[in-house]
């Protein structure tokens, strides 16, 4: 039997009072740049037919702490206004960061799904304690994009 390493899986939903087209096209390496604080200084387009979301897209980060390093990054799922997935690995971890939409009435209801999968030892010991140090709040994306969808303007500018 092959070995089996240690996988996180963390999963978020929130309501959103905005069409899942105006949310989906939020979840893309550039357009990122206009939310996400410090993400422009962070990633590298690599490859993209039209310089935005799309699949097969490719792009870089340099070094992540939720990713214990820099990391290459594929779109490997891109079902517009519905499902998109992005996949990263390195040396330490891979990770992959899914968001689900689901319009109800005139919202838009998100579910992201992070997934850690280690690839050695010190990663194990690095999901354990990420694990421990997580709890049941949301992650800061959702109060991020609702500050950029209300006011047009990134958090903290």
């Amino acid at each position: 039997m092959s070995e089996r390493r240690k996988r996180l899986v963390i999963s978020h939903k929130h309501q959103f009072n905005h069409p899942c087209e105006v949310i989906f096209k939020l979840a893309c390496p550039i357009r990122e740049d206009d939310w996400l604080p410090g993400w422009r200084e962070l990633r590298k387009l690599v490859y993209s037919e039209t310089g935005f979301a799309e699949l097969g897209c490719v792009f870089t980060t340099k070094n992540m702490p939720h990713l214990m390093g820099p990391a290459t990054w594929v779109n490997n799922i891109y079902k517009p206004f519905t499902e998109i997935q992005y996949s990263s690995v390195n040396d330490k971890i891979v990770y992959q960061i899914q968001w689900d939409l689901k319009p109800l009435s005139n919202v838009c209801v998100v579910v992201i799904t992070r997934t850690w999968t280690a690839l050695t030892a010190e990663a194990e010991e690095f999901l354990g304690r990420l694990e421990t140090s997580m709890d049941e709040k949301p992650p800061d994306l959702f109060v991020l994009i609702d500050h950029y969808l209300t006011t047009g303007k990134m958090m903290g500018c």
